[in-house]
């Protein structure tokens, strides 16, 4: 049997989005934590870039999460985290796209100028690394909240009155969904396992709005449903 290693990054959604898709499906891999900073040239080697998660086997290297999740799709077709119809599967490329490409970088920058704002020394350190690596500004986060505003304003109608994003059942729209909130307001440690001090960092007051609850219940309620186990370093 092939051996699947991915290169993964604990607090990541991007890579909490692979872990969440093989443990779905029930496909076991071998994993190796990224060390931001440490590792950075080890997958510049293997990828020509420097962002996990990364899928490595049989000597295919797949960089990029939505990539990786096309490569399981076909490796392991059931469960199918994708609808049958090309309309449903239109629908959730449009979701992957929007949160991928829009809400995971936005977020990530608001949870980068709350670290660079943290008291620890290695918070801040690691703050100005990130900073540096994704273009943070004041200016980018004055976007970033606008940004947020809006697609929060998206989703919470989107979900108005339905279990899942598109269709009726499990997809990688609500499994991108989900992974990506956890930038804005963690998922209890019974579902998602932070430190005391991590925890800050990843809660943006924008997000603790009452209008917006019932996106983050929605949440939960997918890691609950769904997830399979209690994610955990």
């Amino acid at each position: 049997m092939s051996t699947i290693k991915l290169i993964l990054m604990y607090s990541s959604p991007f890579s909490e989005r692979v872990r969440w898709a093989f443990t779905f499906k029930g496909v076991p891999y071998e994993k190796k934590d990224y060390r931001p900073g440490v590792d950075e040239e080890e997958v510049k080697k293997l990828t020509g870039q420097a962002q996990v998660p990364v899928l490595l086997t049989d000597g295919t290297v797949v960089p990029d999460s939505t990539a990786i999740l096309n490569w399981l799709e076909d490796y392991k077709p059931e469960p199918a985290l994708m609808p049958a119809t090309d309309k449903e599967r239109a629908q959730v490329i449009l979701w992957e796209e929007l949160v991928g490409e829009v809400l995971m970088p936005k977020a990530r920058i608001l949870v980068i100028g709350r670290v660079l704002q943290a008291d620890e020394p290695e918070l801040q350190k690691a703050g100005h690394y990130f900073g540096q690596k994704y273009q943070h500004s004041q200016f980018a986060e004055e976007q970033a909240k606008g940004t947020m505003d809006r697609i929060l304003m998206v989703l919470k109608h989107a979900l108005d009155g339905r279990n899942y994003l598109v269709g009726d059942h499990f997809t990688r729209a609500d499994l991108i969904t989900a992974c990506s909130l956890m930038l804005l307001k963690p998922a209890p440690d019974d579902l998602f396992l932070l430190s005391g001090s991590e925890r800050p960092m990843y809660t943006e007051p924008l997000a603790q709005r009452p209008a917006f609850a019932p996106i983050f219940a929605w949440r939960d309620e997918m890691y609950r449903r769904h997830r399979g186990e209690a994610v955990k370093p």
